[in-house]
């Protein structure tokens, strides 16, 4: 049996810390079960100095790797690095859909740093496929409000604000599994 590939791009920070993006890519494996394999490549200088080249070159490496359609999650920093990512070209593999988690928006209204902002016109530069947004009402690191900004900018995405105040859902995230199943299948 094939398993359906589900590429896993980790926040900052230490993934494998109590609150890590870990949490959430181990949830993933658990909850989706064995016709998914969740890949989720550890980050260079995640924890001390994560910086979008390096992570790009991981996610391209992977995607090149995988070679066939493939469901990609981004967590936080991850999330920003493959819209960026997407948004400079055509991926190397076919993607089923983007499941975007607590993701900062790096533009002036927001955290206003240019090296991890998307490009002004990104949402037209992306993959045709389902794109799902998650953030929690009052997640710790993240504010709500930079989902806003991604709702305006990608006004097809399906958006699920979360009731509570996790950045990394350590108490797991039905919604997302259920959206990775009903969109991607396996």
């Amino acid at each position: 049996m094939n398993k359906q590939p589900l590429l896993f791009v980790q926040g900052a920070g230490d993934m494998w810390a109590p609150d890590g993006s870990g949490v959430l890519a181990r949830y993933l494996d658990k909850s989706l079960g064995v016709g998914f394999e969740v890949i989720a490549p550890e980050m260079p200088d995640a924890a001390s100095n994560p910086r979008y080249d390096p992570w790009r070159d991981v996610v391209d490496k992977a995607l090149k790797e995988i070679g066939e359609k493939v469901a990609l999650v981004g967590h936080s920093f991850g999330g920003s690095v493959l819209l960026k990512y997407l948004a400079e070209g055509p991926p190397p593999a076919p993607i089923a859909g983007l499941f975007l988690a607590s993701v900062p928006w790096w533009g002036p209204e927001g955290w206003a740093y240019d090296d991890y902002a998307p490009p002004d016109d990104f949402a037209s530069r992306l993959p045709a496929v389902p794109v799902f947004l998650y953030h929690s009402r009052q997640d710790p690191h993240v504010p709500f409000e930079h989902l806003a900004f991604y709702e305006s900018r990608l006004p097809d995405a399906t958006s699920r604000p979360i009731d509570g105040a996790e950045h990394s859902f350590e108490s797991g995230l039905p919604v997302l599994i259920s959206d990775i199943r009903e969109t991607v299948g396996a």
